[in-house]
């Protein structure tokens, strides 16, 4: 019957036997045999003569809607059987696209992650496009503040954090507790910046601060643009709660206001996701920790 379907779908976009036999690579004969078997199971005539192809009749037309719902339910059960059996293969492995700069906030949520079902091995990949590695099955949990919008993707709000500026010690600003926004265009360092959307933000709120952003060097690691602070290459803004774990370090912080910027991490995972234990999981387990 599916093979039959098939041949009858394809008569109908081509309105021809002889261009749907092309199409799926089967000899005319073997094409109206099908029709003739479907026309038996259905009881009436599908097509009929119009010209030098065929054109579908009224119960053909029926059928034609109630085939495309068929196919597109083989095609969905398709896509979820081979998800199912993608489960089973990466069972108790769970892969998480984050950025250095989520991970290092993160971290203590992963040791408890951790404690709570040591069974389960986690896998960090870099963040580069969440929604399309979600996609493409190449992470199972995308942790995120930008991801594309789609119908087969969910999002669960996790946090709020808020950014700073982060000087070197001898800095003009060094003395500071906090810095208007709008200050940002005197500075005449160079500004590194390792968040995407908050680098999108700034090239909107004033094009004198966006001259600053250091072009040569970019990076989306901590660690990077902290260490091109302290060799005074420029200042860079980050997540406030960063600087608690370099504190020792000749830097200092400074808060932004008017606006301060905030980042608001996402948990972002697959409609389809329930074929993964550690997957569901992880959500139940960040989502009770949203909650303390």
């Amino acid at each position: 019957m599916f093979r039959q379907l098939e041949c009858f779908i394809q008569i109908c976009k081509e309105g021809s036997f002889t261009k749907a036999a092309e199409v799926l690579m089967i000899s005319q004969p073997t094409i109206s045999q099908q029709i003739r078997f479907l026309e038996v199971e259905v009881g009436s005539p599908l097509f009929e003569r119009a010209g030098r192809g065929v054109k579908i009749t009224a119960d053909g037309e029926i059928l034609y809607e109630k085939a495309l719902s068929v196919m597109r339910l083989i095609e969905e059960s398709k896509k979820e059987t081979y998800e199912l059996r993608n489960a089973r293969a990466r069972e108790n492995k769970l892969s998480i696209g984050i950025s250095p700069m989520d991970f290092f906030s993160l971290i203590p949520r992963f040791l408890k992650f951790h404690e709570q079902y040591p069974d389960i091995t986690l896998k960090f990949a870099s963040a580069e496009n969440t929604s399309q590695q979600l996609l493409n099955s190449s992470i199972d949990i995308g942790i995120t503040d930008n991801h594309d919008s789609n119908k087969e993707i969910h999002m669960m709000h996790l946090y709020k954090e808020e950014q700073a500026l982060v000087v070197y010690a001898d800095h003009p600003w060094a003395d500071r507790t906090f810095v208007s926004f709008q200050e940002l265009e005197d500075l005449e360092s160079s500004l590194f910046v390792g968040d995407i959307s908050l680098i999108e933000h700034l090239h909107t709120f004033s094009a004198k601060i966006a001259k600053s952003l250091q072009s040569k060097f970019e990076s989306t690691s901590t660690a990077i643009l902290l260490s091109m602070v302290l060799q005074k290459m420029g200042v860079a803004i980050l997540p406030a709660s960063l600087f608690e774990n370099f504190s020792g370090q000749q830097l200092k912080m400074i808060r932004l206001v008017d606006p301060t910027p905030v980042r608001e991490i996402k948990l972002i995972f697959k409609k389809y996701h329930y074929n993964n234990p550690s997957v569901q999981k992880c959500i139940d387990f960040f989502l009770e920790q949203s909650k303390k």
